[in-house]
């Protein structure tokens, strides 16, 4: 299991403790509080919300990777440094809801990201490296790899994208 080395958490500033100081006290914590629970019935169920739950997730996993120290892995790989965090978060933003169901986020030993996808026997992944370079990777079963061509740029991102749904089945 990876390492974490976390900066110390900052002290949230405790929203009830505001309010009640302030000129309108504790009517105010009650409307924000009723707003912030109608919103989430309102929003229950919505696919944009899902989206974005979805990407919240996958963006904090992938920050989270910045974290590791060196020898995570017991074998001497790299951390993933900015540039591959920043393609990885290229990727993420270029998903669809379908894909940010099922990609799994790791550190690759290489040192980067990997973007990993898996239905069955089929698999793929998209690997941002630490020299700024993405890589893609398709197969199923026991057949041999396909390279999926990735130049970094936003259509070839699309594009491997939407090779990996076809592959894939989602």
């Amino acid at each position: 299991m990876p390492m974490l080395s976390m900066p110390p958490q900052k002290q949230a500033v405790e929203y009830s403790v505001f309010y009640e100081a302030n000129a309108v006290g504790k009517a105010a914590t009650e409307l924000r509080e009723k707003n912030e629970t109608d919103l989430n019935q309102v929003t229950q169920g919505s696919v944009f919300r899902q989206r974005l739950l979805l990407f919240n997730l996958a963006q904090q996993q992938i920050t989270a990777l910045s974290y590791l120290r060196t020898n995570w892995d017991s074998y001497g790989a790299p951390t993933p440094n900015d540039a591959a965090i920043e393609n990885a978060t290229r990727i993420l933003l270029q998903m669809q809801s379908p894909d940010l169901e099922m990609v799994r986020i790791v550190p690759s030993g290489e040192g980067g990201v990997g973007l990993c996808f898996r239905a069955r026997d089929r698999y793929a992944d998209l690997e941002t490296s630490n020299d700024g370079s993405i890589l893609g990777v398709r197969y199923a079963g026991l057949e041999t790899p396909i390279l999926i061509p990735v130049d970094g740029s936003e259509d070839s991102i699309k594009a491997a994208l939407e090779q990996i749904r076809d592959h894939i089945g989602a």
